[in-house]
């Protein structure tokens, strides 16, 4: 199981950012120094993943350019797993989460294949199955961000085929499964709780959300109440009870809690949700 879990809104590039470093952490020794792109005469030895991940957040483009290059001279499955999540940096997210689901079911990451047709399939270990996990993660994710949750929904299945108790991937699962109308399947497969505390309250605003669409809102505000306890400032936790409490019918709480989501993190997208319902509550405060 991968350590630790991304905090941020699903879909969310970082977090597919932090999830390919952590999983690069695992496959190779740090290399030498990087080639510049288009020097011909660069040793395949010295391209990197993480290298090529590094620059994901600050120059997409140079990432982009990184990989194109690495492919030329070589590079496989990882060369493809970074521009693949270049395109979703530079906001071609539909191509990036096609690409990213067809990379996690090749096997044998990552020394696997899937450029030659006829090539002999690589036996997976535990290892690779770890990696084409965190993959499928990675395609859920963008389908998300591409606002495709069926495709979002199959990647995250097939990911828990590779890897059962990985948990970023039954937090996605989870979500994903809310947003498809079916809470059930996402209290399923997040009860019991991870045991790693901050994987555990990221589980728990995920299982709110799961009983709110059910109608059980003294069960999800008691999930929410949990994760808030030791998250006071999470947005995405503040932005959920604020949901509940207009379901109940407090609307001055729920306001509260949304403008501290506006205040806390004014740039995010559970400032712009928080944003919507404050604008809701102004034309029928009276609305549950």
């Amino acid at each position: 199981m991968m350590a630790g879990v991304c905090a941020l809104p699903p879909g969310n590039a970082a977090c597919s950012r932090a999830r390919a470093a952590e999983t690069a952490q695992q496959v190779a020794p740090s290399p030498a120094a990087p080639p510049e792109p288009g020097h011909a005469d660069a040793p395949r030895e010295a391209w990197s993943f993480a290298r090529c991940t590094t620059t994901l957040s600050d120059d997409p483009d140079g990432a982009r350019d990184y990989a194109e290059d690495w492919l030329a001279h070589g590079g496989g499955l990882e060369a493809q797993q970074c521009e693949a999540l270049a395109r979703m940096e530079l906001g071609d997210v539909a191509t990036a989460a096609a690409s990213l689901d067809r990379l996690s079911h090749v096997s044998g990451w990552p020394m696997g294949d899937s450029v030659m047709p006829n090539a002999a399939a690589q036996a997976d270990t535990p290892q690779s199955l770890r990696r084409r996990a965190a993959v499928a993660e990675q395609a859920a994710r963008a389908w998300q961000a591409d606002d495709s949750p069926k495709q979002a929904f199959d990647s995250a299945t097939y990911g828990l085929t590779l890897e059962p108790g990985d948990v970023p991937l039954r937090l996605v699962y989870a979500r994903v499964a809310v947003e498809l109308d079916q809470p059930q399947r996402a209290i399923d497969t997040l009860t019991p709780l991870p045991p790693v505390p901050v994987e555990r309250d990221e589980a728990l605003i995920a299982r709110a959300a799961a009983w709110r669409r059910m109608g059980r809102i003294e069960q999800a505000m008691t999930d929410i109440n949990a994760a808030l306890k030791d998250m006071p400032r999470n947005g995405a936790a503040l932005l959920e009870r604020g949901i509940l409490y207009q379901r109940e019918g407090q609307m001055a709480q729920a306001r509260a809690d949304w403008q501290d989501v506006v205040t806390l993190s004014p740039d995010s997208d559970e400032a712009d949700l928080a944003r919507q319902d404050l604008s809701l509550l102004e034309t029928d405060p009276e609305a549950p």
